[in-house]
């Protein structure tokens, strides 16, 4: 076997064929060697000069003379195979080594364990020979950590399995009220629309709202615009939309039919005066025929308000061969009852069937599955889609200069 560095058309390939997450990818590197040249691609090559891993590094500089590496929920490799773990890993200190490297941070994506919603466990997967591998060679295991974690990327992540089902057979197992909401957004009339960059500024000011809710601060304007010129041609601003001047068009003809069935069962009461059937009948009519005169006069003065097109929920999704990525959101919680969120949701899973992609993420959760979590809301929402949790194997860190590294920690404690 020989570790090299490999081409961005040989890391594209691999990337391609072999499951990955999306930051191991030919734009992420295209777009960080163009920008910041902070990003090394390396693998290894078999006998047979075939790659059998690969991962995308990027570097930044720390304590003024080093660098420090993080590999982006890479390397992308068989993570089973003993001999290849031991291969690259070695090999990887001897190329960071050579960068003048402090320390590098692992986070491979890889699942140790599948749970359902509640956090029963549903699946283990054992890993102990790669955890065992790597602190033989030095790495630190950080931990399983619950919670965000301001310094890593998200351990647990929600997912739904597309592969060999239906739209049909998706719907069928999401639970009632979800399957309702998708529903009514397409009574409603909610409408998706794609966004360009230039666009940003309206899913960001949704975003801002979502911050706002759930008190948090998470990214800036610009990142959001960064992350679309990074995966261009595989990211999406996504946002949900109603034209009430349209909805109110279809509840009014809804309002003339119940008028017309109302009339009809008046009529067959003439009939037959006595029919409690016919009686109960008008009574239902009546009670909805209400409920929609009512709703109409709730639009009409929405209309006059906030003007007749509304954008309910916006979402950035990040794809690739294998997943499609639901990565942040924001809604305006005035018109929650347009449910936006919902259309974006089964808009999205439809585009990924159509696209063949097998894996719905809807991203992280806190792996926390009291009903005092700071995300229940949020879990509760990704629940109702019949997504299960992944819980995923964490951090390694390496001190690869190991006498400054650890006195770099301790200048840290002093301070």
């Amino acid at each position: 076997m020989e570790f090299l560095q490999l081409t961005k058309q040989e890391f594209e390939r691999f990337t391609q064929e072999n499951f990955s997450h999306y930051t191991q990818s030919a734009n992420h590197f295209e777009y960080r060697n163009e920008n910041k040249k902070d990003v090394h691609i390396v693998g290894v090559k078999d006998e047979n000069n075939q790659i059998v891993a690969a991962s995308l590094l990027s570097e930044a500089r720390t304590l003024r003379f080093f660098k420090y590496f993080y590999s982006h929920r890479g390397p992308v490799m068989d993570y089973q195979d003993k001999e290849l773990v031991n291969f690259f890993f070695k090999n990887l200190t001897k190329y960071l080594k050579k960068q003048n490297c402090l320390f590098v941070l692992v986070d491979p994506y890889l699942v140790i364990k599948t749970h359902t919603a509640d956090g029963q466990i549903i699946k283990e997967y054992d890993h102990q020979n790669f955890k065992s591998i790597l602190e033989s060679l030095g790495y630190k295991h950080k931990g399983y950590s619950v919670g965000y974690q301001p310094m890593s990327q998200i351990r647990w992540l929600s997912v739904l399995d597309l592969k060999n089902k239906t739209e049909q057979d998706l719907l069928k197992e999401m639970n009632y009220q979800t399957r309702r909401n998708i529903k009514k957004t397409e009574e409603m009339n909610v409408q998706i629309e794609s966004l360009n960059i230039n666009e940003t500024e309206r899913f960001f000011e949704l975003f801002k709202m979502a911050e706002e809710k759930h008190g948090f601060s998470f990214r800036g304007f610009e990142y959001f615009k960064e992350m679309q010129k990074i995966y261009h041609d595989n990211s999406m601003l996504k946002i949900a939309t109603v034209n009430l001047k349209e909805y109110l068009q279809t509840l009014d003809l809804q309002n003339e039919n119940l008028k017309e069935e109302v009339l009809l069962a008046e009529t067959k009461l003439k009939e037959n005066p006595n029919s409690k059937k016919q009686k109960t009948a008008i009574t239902n009519l009546l009670q909805r025929l209400k409920s929609s005169e009512k709703k109409m006069t709730k639009i009409k003065n929405l209309i006059e308000t906030d003007g007749e097109k509304i954008d309910l929920a916006a979402a950035l999704y990040v794809y690739n061969d294998h997943e499609m990525y639901y990565l942040s959101s924001g809604s305006n919680p005035r018109y929650n009852e347009f449910m936006g969120a919902y259309k974006l949701q089964g808009d999205m899973i439809k585009f990924s069937k159509e696209h063949n992609i097998n894996r719905y993420n809807f991203y992280g959760v806190t792996g926390d599955f009291s009903d005092t979590s700071e995300d229940y809301g949020v879990q509760q929402f990704k629940r109702g889609f019949n997504a299960d949790i992944e819980e995923y194997i964490g951090d390694f860190i390496k001190p690869i200069k190991k006498n400054w590294y650890f006195l770099s920690k301790m200048i840290a404690k002093v301070k």
